[in-house]
């Protein structure tokens, strides 16, 4: 089975780019418990004003699960308030992985 990369990217208001990122903090004070995320992480594009939110899951499975369990630490998010468009969000299947090491 693939694993599979979440990908959200965030057009935050300037006011409210800070209450993001402290959402995005406490979801990542819960992610070393959650089955199947195998890393989590958030940049920022200074220039666009963008914030990119990417995981990696071991399968869709394991991410429909994982992401009902970070999303419950940290509730109803307001993100019709803090953004200024709506996010975008895609999850894409892994399509290439690096070869085995040779034993």
């Amino acid at each position: 089975m693939p694993r599979v990369m979440f990908q959200v990217v965030h057009h935050p208001h300037p006011e409210h780019v800070d209450d993001l990122l402290d959402a995005m903090r406490r979801i990542y004070v819960a992610a070393p418990g959650v089955p199947g995320l195998e890393a989590i992480g958030a940049f920022r594009d200074d220039e666009g004003g963008r914030v990119f939110a990417v995981s990696l899951w071991s399968s869709p499975e394991a991410m429909e699960a994982g992401m009902q369990q970070l999303f419950a630490w940290v509730g109803e998010l307001p993100f019709d308030v803090w953004e200024r468009q709506p996010y975008e969000a895609l999850v894409l299947p892994e399509v290439a992985v690096a070869p085995a090491a040779a034993g």
